[in-house]
């Protein structure tokens, strides 16, 4: 059984690295796995039902709303906006638009929940304005890669939702969970670079004058609707009035009020945001459809209760065995991106390490964290292509910026795994 575990896993590694999409990936090595090991009907039965069964879910609704959102706010051009607004209060500081890309980053990532989204908004809307002020190159665009990583950890973070759902744990606790991390994310973002800018003062200079009270006042008012918006997902997330599931389709609904009530968008915006929205949707959902299929065989096998009773007869601490998982979880993430992650590890890692005894909410907030490390490390690095492609910067000058923001990651993960009761204090003032 071990040789067919073995075996599928890597034939399913051998088709991502030849360009397999990573759903049909995971539903051709499961199908394999599948018939080498119960055979024709088993197969057949997984087929008919899992895949629909994985799907057909009401919290997985939570997914698309809130991609839906991010889109409606896009077409509107509200991401914008919170930049510049950022840029107002903190741009005249020695490296000013760096910290005004971190308080971006995070009201960004509050509304967005996409990565990939929030560096390359950043990216268009900062980077002009760091190359006019002299900023370093290098220093700039890994700013811009790094901040983006803040929407896989503030709420509403997709990369949580989807752990949850794959986990069956509670989406809820892990979104109100998300935010004390997320926050000392950004705090840790922000202390790096001023050790950057004290030991290198030429990288980030005096930008620009200190903004008027009007002008700052102004650029509140120009954001107050989506600050308004955010601080009702935040309360009804906290207070529980409306479900995390609910949420994302009040969310949804609001920003497209938003877009049209305000003259932000017309019908082509509107339907480009819900074409986007469908369109990576479709992906995230294809993607948890065929790993049923993987799932089913993982189970099947019974490796993962073969591996829990391997470990319980070691004597191994469980803590190793944590920090085995996490190391699985980074190299990763040189080469895959962080949903492709979850998927690929929950199935066998989930199971092991919840049977260890470690707090399930807990657990996605590392995991999740791990995997946020891998949006900015070689040679993948999802946020540095980004950022490359709207800065016209070359990669390879970002990743020899990146270094110190991947040390203050580790830092901040470390922060996590020796004080679980940051993660979980505020679930349960909540009442989760």
């Amino acid at each position: 059984m071990t040789g067919v575990v073995t075996g599928s896993v890597a034939f399913l590694f051998a088709l991502l690295l030849n360009g397999a999409p990573v759903a049909f990936a995971m539903l051709i090595a499961g199908a394999a796995g599948l018939y080498l090991t119960g055979g024709y009907y088993p197969l057949v039965g997984i087929l008919k039902t899992g895949p629909y069964e994985h799907v057909a879910s009401y919290t997985l609704t939570t997914l698309p709303m809130f991609i839906l959102m991010a889109e409606f706010l896009t077409a509107g051009r509200f991401t914008r906006d919170l930049f510049a607004a950022s840029d107002k209060w903190l741009g005249h500081l020695r490296g000013g638009i760096a910290y005004s890309a971190i308080a971006g980053g995070v009201l960004l990532a509050a509304i967005s929940g996409s990565s990939s989204g929030a560096a390359g908004t950043l990216s268009a809307a900062a980077y002009p304005e760091m190359k006019r002020f002299g900023y370093d190159t290098k220093f700039s665009t890994s700013v811009l890669a790094v901040v983006g990583t803040l929407a896989i950890m503030v709420p509403p973070s997709i990369g949580l939702v989807f752990y949850g759902i794959i986990t069956e744990t509670s989406v809820g606790k892990l979104l109100v969970a998300g935010f004390v991390p997320g926050a000392l994310t950004a705090v840790g973002y922000a202390l790096s670079i001023n050790l950057q800018i004290r030991r290198r003062p030429e990288i980030a200079p005096q930008s620009a004058t200190r903004a008027s009270r009007a002008d700052r006042l102004e650029s509140i008012r120009a954001v107050w609707p989506v600050l308004g918006l955010m601080l009702i997902i935040i309360i009804s997330i906290y207070s529980g009035v409306i479900t995390p599931t609910e949420i994302g389709a009040v969310g949804a609904l609001l920003a497209l009020l938003l877009a049209v009530v305000m003259g932000r968008t017309g019908p082509r915006g509107i339907l480009t945001a819900l074409a986007n929205a469908t369109r990576n949707s479709a992906m995230i959902l294809s993607i948890i459809a065929c790993a049923a299929v993987f799932g089913a065989f993982i189970t099947l096998t019974g490796v993962t209760q073969a591996l829990l009773m391997l470990i319980e007869a070691s004597g191994a601490n469980r803590y190793l065995v944590l920090g085995a998982v996490l190391l699985l979880l980074f190299v990763l993430g040189f080469f895959l991106d962080q949903i492709a992650i979850l998927v690929l590890t929950m199935p066998l890692v989930f199971p092991l390490l919840f049977g260890l005894g470690f707090d399930p909410v807990w657990l996605g907030i590392i995991f999740v964290k791990t995997a946020e490390i891998g949006l900015i490390t070689p040679p993948m690095g999802l946020n540095v292509f980004i950022v490359s492609s709207t800065t016209r910067v070359p990669a390879r000058d970002i990743f020899k910026g990146i270094w110190p923001f991947v040390l203050t990651e580790f830092l901040i993960l470390g922060i996590l795994i020796a004080v679980p009761g940051l993660s979980l204090w505020l679930p349960a003032m909540a009442g989760f």
